[in-house]
């Protein structure tokens, strides 16, 4: 059965950014009927300069796999079929011993999981699946979690709508919903309408659109977040990001020549959740 997530990476440890901008990117996982699971990983605003090895874990509810990044520009390698209803996921820098950057997750959050088994996974020996009752056994209940208390105390009302919206969004997959997807968010993402501000370039490019642009905090980038309409009806949720970085290619991002910015745009059907990647939206 053909099933698709995508996880967005948000930053953990600054120390891991270029000067003055935010680490962050996504992973994208697709089973297509296949024996495998096809996974994407795109990171931007790393530091690459330092050395040492970059490494992505993933954890599928009750398997844990590690894979160390031959680039942070669109790697693309192949796992075993996973079930993808419960994902957790750390971007992490191996140095004399294993560092998190950044994490994501949809459903049941493994992260602190993964954490506790950082530098166990990316041995060479260990890189295969390992059974999840000895996976959490191993933890002792320890989990990591005063960066993740820190970082919301430090956020603001502004990033917190993000957020919320971000656990609604991940809700409605973990759920299994296959329809009313903007119903079922549309308490959230009107509150970062109204904490952000409008975007007026794609607003006058999209008839019936309505666009906002986030800023990351402390970082000259941003993405913008808006919705298409048909007839009054919400048709579609977009993401874009600025279409600045040479090279990247995605099947499911669409390319919108747009003044003074042109953008890498995702599609997302407002009824079943999916991602069109379609080049005449509305």
């Amino acid at each position: 059965m053909y099933c698709k997530r995508i996880l967005i990476l948000q930053q953990t440890n600054a120390r891991f950014a270029e000067r003055g901008k935010e680490l962050c990117g996504l992973v994208k996982l697709v089973n297509d009927g296949a024996a495998e699971t096809s996974v994407t990983v795109f990171v931007t605003n790393a530091d690459t300069i330092m050395p040492g090895e970059w490494w992505v874990l993933l954890s599928f509810g009750r398997a844990a796999q590690a894979t160390q990044l031959s680039t942070l520009n669109n790697c693309v390698f192949s796992l075993p079929q996973q079930d993808l209803g419960r994902v957790s996921c750390l971007l992490v820098k191996k140095e004399d011993r294993c560092f998190e950057a950044a994490r994501a997750y949809l459903g049941e959050n493994n992260c602190d999981v993964l954490y506790r088994q950082m530098d166990g996974l990316t041995q060479p020996q260990q890189q295969d699946a390992q059974p999840y009752e000895q996976f959490v056994a191993s933890t002792q209940n320890f989990y990591e979690t005063e960066h993740v208390e820190r970082l919301k105390v430090q956020a603001d009302g502004r990033y917190r709508s993000v957020s919320e919206y971000s656990d609604a969004f991940e809700r409605f997959y973990a759920t299994g919903a296959h329809c009313d997807y903007y119903e079922s968010v549309r308490t959230e993402i009107g509150r970062v309408f109204v904490q952000f501000p409008p975007y007026y370039p794609l607003m006058r490019r999209y008839r019936e659109s309505f666009f906002v642009r986030i800023d990351f905090p402390k970082s000259d980038r941003y993405f913008v977040l808006g919705v298409l309409q048909k007839q009054g009806r919400i048709r579609y949720i977009c993401y874009g990001l600025p279409a600045e970085r040479e090279g990247f290619s995605d099947k499911d991002f669409v390319y919108v020549d747009s003044a003074p910015t042109a953008f890498w745009m995702l599609f997302q059907d407002a009824d079943t959740g999916q991602i069109s990647a379609i080049d005449q939206p509305v």
